[in-house]
């Protein structure tokens, strides 16, 4: 029983390729921007486009400048062509608040 519960909880699964390039995305967004929650895939589909951006409700924020900010980020990281979908997760149902197609 104790190997297995040790198993189960240190076991790193490793991030490689596309999972590699979302968390640099997430990590350069979060690191001066406290309302943002974090990068990920909208969907767990192999080879998705879609990036959903989730944030905190904040006021003054201009969230098409944060999708246009994410779209450079991406590119930087080699994820060409994405959808950006910025989204407030605090709220019931999640509310998109901006979206942005990359070059």
């Amino acid at each position: 029983m104790y190997a297995a519960l040790y198993i189960a909880t240190s076991y790193s699964v490793p991030c490689e390729g596309d999972c590699e390039r979302v968390s640099r995305v997430s990590e350069k967004l979060r690191a001066n921007k406290s309302y943002v929650n974090g990068a990920y895939r909208c969907t767990n589909i192999q080879g998705s486009d879609t990036l959903c951006i989730y944030v905190k409700d904040t006021i003054g924020v201009d969230w098409s400048r944060l999708a246009d900010t994410t779209c450079l980020i991406a590119q930087e990281n080699g994820l060409l062509q994405q959808k950006i979908f910025v989204i407030k997760n605090a709220v019931f149902p999640n509310d998109t608040v901006a979206r942005k197609i990359c070059p």
